[in-house]
């Protein structure tokens, strides 16, 4: 069996490592990736730039000629261009010297990833605006925040990755300015806990723009100067400014990279469609990281999630299945979390604005804890339950705060998994100990006082 690989990083190195572990010599495995790095963790990028990571090298977890060496062939420097599902062929081409050629493949995984989105004023190469999605990327934005020529940065997006390349701008010292075109940062959470994140940017020196367009990146001698945003004020007026950028970073969304194949079923933005098996709506096509999208094991509707952690276990499964193994369930509840300064946040399952824009029947319950027992720290956190009003079965949860916030959502996480209702939840054997709850923890006092 011949199975060809599209895409070098997390769910493509995934599949092919697993894959060749269980079938050996039995299997021959051909990896194309377009960039000249494989296997690494693009989710550490901004701790790298902030040089919490010191080296770049950090981030790869095997090089490709570590690949090479075990069976699995990878082939940097490639973009598969075209995909003819009927012949069972992939196109590609050499990215160095121009050749294009084909291949054939008894099986497909497409781990294309995903990339930056274009979109006007971004459509245009400028000597100072920068984008983040792979090791180099991060080296080149580490290199311009230590010039200290450049004063102002400008953060257009205010998701996952701009908002700690925000925190990482500010360690060198620079003017940094987020702007979101929603009305509130980190749009997949709650506005109580993007406000309570917000406030800790601006606290530590981030100026945070929400409801605001970049609309025109005023440039001089192919380097970006200043940046017209448009925004509202608070009673709605249209206000128009142009703030200095001497770097600009485009973090405004991303697009899965999937245009080289056409007649597989994907979703409106490009991610390709599959189930829990990975397959797509084409037979021996399958998909997984961030250029697919799955459903979601809460609502059971299609959940963009392009996560690292979904990747390598959506890459691991296809793995598992081409090798004739059996794969462990995989259930997508959409978990996510981030460090901000001195404040942390998670969100598992969905949020409150996801239930009702479901129309499902839900009960809220928020509560301020603490994250040790109150004679032991001072340190508090906030925990927002979401859970059905009938079953009381757990949908979702975010925690935000201090001191031992993520863990707390974790806890909830294996709630959603397990289908656990708020009251098994309440009396959950949890350890104990002063250095890490009450005797009654934060998670279980949500979950009590759940009406």
């Amino acid at each position: 069996m011949k199975v060809v690989i599209i895409g070098g990083v997390a769910a493509g190195m995934s599949a092919a490592s697993k894959l060749k572990r269980l079938l050996k010599d039995q299997v021959e495995i051909v990896v194309y990736e377009k960039g000249e790095e494989v296997s690494y963790g693009a989710c550490g990028i901004p701790f790298y730039i902030s040089d919490h990571i010191r080296q770049g090298s950090e981030l790869i977890a095997r090089t490709a000629e570590e690949f090479a060496k075990s069976g699995i062939p990878v082939k940097t420097g490639h973009e598969v261009t075209g995909v003819d599902t009927g012949k069972k062929t992939v196109t590609v081409k050499d990215l160095k010297s121009g050749e294009e050629f084909t291949d054939e493949y008894d099986k497909l995984i497409i781990g294309s990833g995903a990339g930056v989105r274009h979109f006007p004023p971004f459509d245009k190469e400028y000597e100072n605006l920068y984008e983040i999605r792979n090791v180099a990327d991060g080296t080149r934005v580490k290199n311009a925040l230590l010039d200290e020529s450049p004063k102002h940065v400008v953060i257009v997006g205010a998701g996952f990755i701009g908002l700690e390349v925000s925190e990482a701008c500010r360690h060198y010292g620079k003017h940094v300015t987020v702007v979101e075109l929603a009305d509130h940062i980190l749009p997949a959470f709650d506005t109580e806990v993007s406000q309570a994140l917000k406030e800790e940017l601006e606290k530590n020196g981030v100026a945070v723009k929400t409801g605001t367009k970049v609309t025109e990146l005023i440039a001089e001698g192919g380097k970006i100067v200043k940046a017209r945003l448009e925004g509202k004020n608070e009673s709605g007026e249209a206000v128009v400014e142009e703030i200095f950028a001497d770097l600009v970073i485009n973090s405004a969304g991303i697009a899965p990279a999937t245009s080289f194949i056409e007649n597989v079923e994907k979703a409106k933005n490009g991610a390709i469609c599959v189930n829990e098996r990975m397959e797509t709506s084409v037979e021996d096509v399958y998909a997984a990281g961030d250029c697919s999208i799955m459903r979601s094991a809460i609502t059971g509707l299609y959940t963009y999630a392009p996560l690292g952690t979904n990747a390598n276990k959506q890459g691991r499964i296809i793995g598992d299945i081409l090798g004739g193994v059996e794969p462990k369930p995989f259930k997508l509840i959409g978990s996510s979390a981030l460090r901000l300064f001195g404040m942390d946040a998670a969100k598992v399952g969905i949020s409150e604005k996801e239930a009702r824009a479901n129309g499902m029947d839900f009960k809220v319950n928020t509560i301020t804890g603490n994250s040790y027992a109150s004679y032991y720290g001072t340190e508090k956190l906030n925990i927002k339950l979401i859970y059905d009003a009938k079953t009381r079965v757990v949908l979702g949860a975010e925690t935000w705060g201090q001191g031992i916030v993520v863990p707390r959502a974790n806890y909830y996480a294996i709630a959603i998994y397990a289908g656990l209702t708020v009251d098994e939840m309440g009396f959950m054997d949890l350890c104990y100990s002063p250095p890490f709850s009450g005797v009654w923890d934060a998670a279980l006092i949500a979950s009590n006082t759940a009406k």
